[in-house]
This record gives C-alpha cells, sequence and structure tokens, in this order.
C-alpha cells in the first residue's frame, strides 16, 4: 500500500516519514511542495494521504480541496497533523474531506494507530488482506520498559519522552537533530528579519514552522516560547512578539546546543555548525 506525506517543514516530514515507512507492506513517499504532490496523485492512487496544515503554496485544507477534485479520490483517506488548534480551522478541515485530525506534539504510538485505522478502511474499500500489522508492530515498541539511562544532563529536552514519541528509534532521533541544526538557525533568521519589518504574518509563518520542528522533540519549555511569538504574531502585535522572539531565541539555540552535545556524545558522527 502506499502512503504520502505532505509537509513543507523538513524535520516533520522526516519524522513522519521515517516512522509510517516501518511498516513493510507500504511504500512511503514525501513531498515538501503541495502542488508537486497533487500533480502526483494526478497520475497515481495514493492509499493514504498525510498532510501538514501551514504550507506556502495552499494551506493543508486547500490541498485536500484540490485532492477531492482528482479522478478517484473521493475516498482516499486523509490524516492532517497540524500544531494549529482553531476549532474554526479544524472543523473546516473536516468539511472538506480530512478523516482525522493529529494534533502536534505527536507520538510515534499515536500516529501508527491512526495511520493503521486508515490503512485498514482503505483496505476494506479495495478489498485487500487486512494491513492490521501495523499497529501491532509499533505496540511492541511502546510497551519497552525504559533503562532510564537516556536522561542525564538535558534540561530542556527531556530525552526519555523524545525517544518513546519517535518509537525508541535512536537513529531517526539522530536524523531529526539534524535536521532541525540545519534548518533552525534559517527560521530564527526568519523571524528575526520579518519582525524588524512588522511583518507580522510572515513572522507567524515562520514561528509556526518553528514549532511544527521543534513538536518532534519534548522540549515544552522551548515549545512553548515559540507558541507565544506565533500567538503575538497572530494578533499583529508586534512589539509583543518581538519581545517573546528574544526569549525563544535563547531558547531555541540552547536546545540546538543540547542536540549537538547529545550527537557527539554518542559519536552519531560530524554534527552541523552552529
Amino acid at each position: 500500500m502506499e502512503i504520502i506525506i505532505v509537509d513543507d517543514e523538513p524535520v516533520s516530514l522526516t519524522a513522519l516519514k521515517q516512522i509510517v515507512e516501518k511498516h513493510p507492506a507500504c511504500r512511503v513517499r514525501g513531498f515538501a511542495e503541495a502542488s508537486a504532490a497533487l500533480s502526483w496523485c494526478a497520475n497515481n492512487d495514493p492509499d493514504v494521504v498525510i498532510v501538514g496544515y501551514v504550507m506556502p503554496e495552499l494551506n493543508g485544507v486547500e490541498f485536500v480541496e484540490h485532492l477531492r477534485t482528482l479522478t478517484g479520490k473521493k475516498e482516499t483517506p486523509v490524516l492532517m497533523v497540524t500544531a494549529n488548534v482553531d476549532q474554526n480551522i479544524r472543523a473546516h478541515a473536516l468539511r472538506v474531506g480530512v478523516n482525522d485530525l493529529l494534533n502536534k506534539p505527536y507520538d510515534s504510538a499515536e500516529l501508527q494507530a491512526r495511520v493503521g485505522n486508515m490503512l485498514l478502511l482503505r483496505a476494506r474499500q479495495r478489498k485487500l488482506p487486512d494491513p492490521s500489522s501495523f499497529v501491532a508492530a509499533d505496540r511492541s515498541r511502546a510497551a519497552a520498559p525504559d533503562t532510564g539511562e537516556r536522561a542525564v544532563g538535558h534540561t530542556l529536552l527531556d530525552l526519555n519522552m523524545t525517544l518513546t514519541r519517535l518509537g525508541d528509534d535512536e537513529t531517526l532521533l539522530s536524523q531529526v537533530a539534524r535536521v532541525f541544526m540545519r534548518t533552525a538557525p534559517g527560521l530564527l533568521q526568519s523571524i528575526s528579519e520579518a519582525l524588524e519589518r512588522n511583518d507580522s504574518e510572515r513572522a507567524y509563518a515562520e514561528a509556526h514552522s518553528l514549532k511544527g520542528a521543534i513538536a518532534v522533540f519534548e522540549a515544552p519549555e522551548v515549545f512553548n516560547s515559540i507558541v507565544a511569538v506565533e500567538t503575538h504574531a497572530h494578533k499583529y502585535d508586534s512589539r509583543s512578539a518581538a519581545a517573546a522572539f528574544r526569549a525563544a531565541r535563547a531558547l531555541v539555540e540552547r536546545l540546538m546546543s543540547e542536540l549537538s552535545a547529545l550527537l557527539r556524545e554518542r559519536g552519531a558522527g560530524p554534527v552541523p555548525q552552529l
């Protein structure tokens, strides 16, 4: 069965793709651009679509509206993964054809379960064998005992919870940490420049992207600091957004330092320069 993931945020796309493609019965394709995903869907038949909400070309709701106009795509199960909690947006998403929504931050067990339900729905639509092993495979990892040896020395990052969220996959943790360390500085710079220009809409969009990336990790203080920037920017309160950003930037940079130290401790190859 074939799953496509549409998310312009590199950390989120990496985590989603690596978690979902653990199921051997599935092929997973990732798209950073909504238009490229729609072009592919016009000529192919995905079994499940996973989509983010805030994207530069089309947001997730608009993407699904376009998807549903394509021949044979009216019943394709769609999961939206989003950090947006606006109830009007969520209701609109369900009205246009999103089948289920998953909040960020999420853990791998919940993601696997929801996608597993959609695979089962699709299998029944197409009269295929029951793919229930998708959910069962992750439950065994989620139930694994915690050794209690992971969280030493980390003040912002809760390493135990982060690994649980990523299905106890240390290789995936290293991958998303590297992607985050490559992309977060650019997002911080974009937010800073937008706030200097009093461009609240741009600051909001970039803060939302950064929030989505941070949501892959269990670092609530950092996550909440970016939520504050996003909230003020959404209200066009540039002064408050700038004040919140100063605190948030320091926390994000501390998180990157912790991730850098973690990669060095684990001998995970060259570490991106901060």
